[in-house]
């Protein structure tokens, strides 16, 4: 009984771990910058369930972002 209520337990564990990675990991902004005049020309937000409550732009730059350049 004490066996299988650890295993209960590890598993939401790791449950609540990997669902706040993914979440993390796909609330991460991308930031377009133009591949010319390499400056800002948009966010692409993408609020998660836990992170990234916020919104963003060029005035408001995120602290973390993956670049995406286009013309």
């Amino acid at each position: 009984m004490a066996k299988a209520l650890g295993y209960t337990v590890g598993l939401v564990l790791f449950l609540v771990v990997a669902f706040g990675m993914m979440d993390y990991a796909f609330s991460i902004p991308n930031v377009l910058v133009s591949y010319s005049s390499n400056e800002c020309v948009g966010v692409e937000n993408f609020p998660g369930i836990i992170f990234n409550q916020e919104t963003y732009s060029c005035e408001n730059m995120p602290s973390k972002f993956y670049h995406v350049y286009v013309k």
